[in-house]
């Protein structure tokens, strides 16, 4: 059962502090925007920029570069296969060409190699010629993987955005906003976010430095897909990324939003979320990701078609798959949901959507879940988590028993022989149970505010809309209204779960589709109290607006 947990009131010294309506001036308080920050999370573009040196090793990383250029060396782009390591590894490449650099990318198959950094992978970066190699979104858990590269004479940048471990692997410069010994403030860069200020620290001072403005909507695309929080610099990469994306002249680009049904000029980090970025992911999930890379960066229309209609069929076969593997492992996990970690594994789990069924799983239960691929060799699992329990300290803490790890306090990859699966497993029961003991373990819905359906006309949307770009920590608002008479309400064709309604209150009507709750017509009472978003719905050049309806009950019940 969801627990709605209505946001505290906006103090009124608050709301008359600021200059916008009193329902926006909430949102602002809900999220914990402090009055004086206000102006620059409005127009993020406000912020004061940092010292880019402010991270530890970019001096270093700027100076070994500089050196490859001068001397004519191939630089090696090692990259990783999703939308965020794939896009870095092109936020960089683009950004040394500009400057004249030989360049030559790896991005890693996700069935041959796996995650992270590997030596392997290095050497055929070496066998191009490469004698520098920066690593994009992985590196920073690799430590025995970069003693190899190390060994075989390659200087190594690594530039990463996952949590380091005691021991930071051995490079010429490690770029990590989480390293304790930075002087930059700023924290929650994507790993293309990452690759985008050793880029700015390469070209500061240069004359044409505003070159790298192009990029965003590349640090965009891996920003948001990789669902890091948009604050801080991240919303201004994103708010900038967008606006560049709408009018991108990537070939590639144009060609998946066409596919994906979405009209440039509309772009929404949303859409990123749900229609690009997993189309982009699904390469690496399904086959290669280095699909996707030929996608972001081909400058012919023809290859673009051809390409973008690749990942678009890649993707439908994703869906189809994340849905058996999804009721597989929740058949498995039925009678042991009240567990404090889920763990699923077997052989028949193909690895690229792993993830993403562990992802449906922690959601529906709301407990850690652990999805393994089971193999004679070596076993590769996938985890995510809810915000009482740190997957990274969780698997650092587990180390001893894994092959490799990585990833976030939400999230977090690892391999392990077979035999350590059964430790693995108690060992991760214990520590969940340990640190979520007492705990009730029900997922939460956060309301930023009450309203009636009529206080949402008229500019109140348009109004809104200062807070986007909308994402992890800064979602989208969620409105509660209660009393609200249910006059229409029918299945989807396709769906029988999936409803159509119309809703009406104070004499004004709203349309409204549940994507959520699984309830169905027969299920939803004629009064009820709902949880909901408010979207634009764009059809046949007209713009309408909609309830995405998050949580319902009937009225006068939560």
């Amino acid at each position: 059962m969801i627990r709605w947990h209505i946001k505290a009131p906006a103090p009124r010294t608050y709301v008359d502090a600021v200059d916008y309506s009193p329902l926006v001036a909430q949102l602002l308080y809900s999220r914990g925007i402090d009055l004086n920050d206000v102006p620059s999370f409005v127009n993020p573009d406000l912020a004061v920029e940092q010292d880019l040196f402010g991270l530890a090793d970019a001096d270093k990383a700027v100076q070994r570069i500089n050196e490859a250029l001068l001397r004519g060396e191939t630089i090696g782009i090692f990259g990783d296969f999703d939308v965020d390591g794939v896009t870095a590894a092109l936020v960089i490449r683009e950004a040394l060409t500009g400057l004249g650099a030989k360049t030559t990318v790896h991005i890693p198959n996700r069935f041959t190699t796996g995650h992270g950094l590997h030596a392997s992978g290095v050497q055929s970066l070496r066998d191009e010629g490469a004698t520098l190699v920066i690593t994009c979104d992985c590196g920073i858990s690799d430590l025995g993987e970069a003693d190899k590269v190390a060994a075989m004479g390659i200087d190594l940048i690594v530039t990463d955005h996952h949590v380091p471990l005691a021991r930071l692997p051995v490079a010429v410069a490690v770029i990590n906003a989480k390293r304790a010994d930075n002087r930059y403030r700023y924290t929650e860069f994507a790993g293309v976010g990452i690759a985008f200020k050793l880029m700015q620290a390469l070209y500061h001072g240069r004359n044409d430095a505003s070159r790298l403005n192009d990029l965003l909507e590349l640090v965009a695309l891996g920003t948001v897909a990789d669902m890091v929080a948009l604050t801080g610099e991240n919303r201004r990469f994103v708010q900038r990324g967008l606006q560049i994306l709408n009018k991108t002249q990537r070939p590639g680009l144009q060609a998946l939003m066409r596919v994906s049904g979405l009209t440039p000029g509309n772009i929404t980090s949303g859409d990123i979320s749900w229609a690009l970025g997993p189309r982009i992911n699904s390469s690496g999930r399904i086959d290669d990701a280095a699909m996707s890379l030929r996608l972001l960066q081909t400058t012919s229309l023809e290859e673009g078609e051809r390409v973008a209609a690749e990942l678009d069929a890649i993707n439908s076969q994703r869906q189809q798959l994340t849905a058996e593997v999804y009721e597989h492992v929740a058949g498995k996990l039925a009678s042991q949901s009240d567990r404090p970690l889920l763990f699923a594994s077997d052989a028949s789990y193909p690895e690229g959507v792993i993830g993403l069924v562990a992802g449906k799983v922690s959601k529906e239960y709301y407990r850690p879940t652990v999805v393994v691929t089971e193999d004679t060799d070596i076993c590769r699992g996938s985890s995510r988590s809810i915000p009482e329990f740190d997957l990274a300290k969780a698997l650092e803490r587990c180390s001893d028993l894994l092959e490799g790890f990585g990833g976030h306090p939400m999230a977090a990859g690892f391999a392990v022989k077979p035999e350590n699966l059964p430790a693995l497993e108690q060992r991760l029961a214990h520590l969940a149970a340990r640190e979520l003991e007492g705990l009730e373990l029900n997922p939460r819905l956060d309301i930023d505010a009450e309203v009636r359906l009529k206080s949402l006309g008229g500019t109140t949307y348009q109004a809104l809309r200062v807070l986007e770009p909308f994402g992890q920590q800064n979602p989208e608002p969620v409105f509660l209204s209660r009393g609200v008479e249910v006059v229409e309400c029918r299945s989807f064709r396709n769906h029988e779960r999936w409803t159509s309604l119309r809703l009406r209150q104070d004499g004004v009507i709203y349309d409204a589709v549940d994507f959520r709750t699984l309830r169905g017509p027969d299920d939803i009472p004629p009064l009820i109290d709902v949880a909901y978003n408010l979207r634009l719905r764009r059809w046949n050049g007209e713009e309408v607006l909609q309830a995405h309806i998050l949580d319902l009950a009937p009225s006068g019940i939560e």
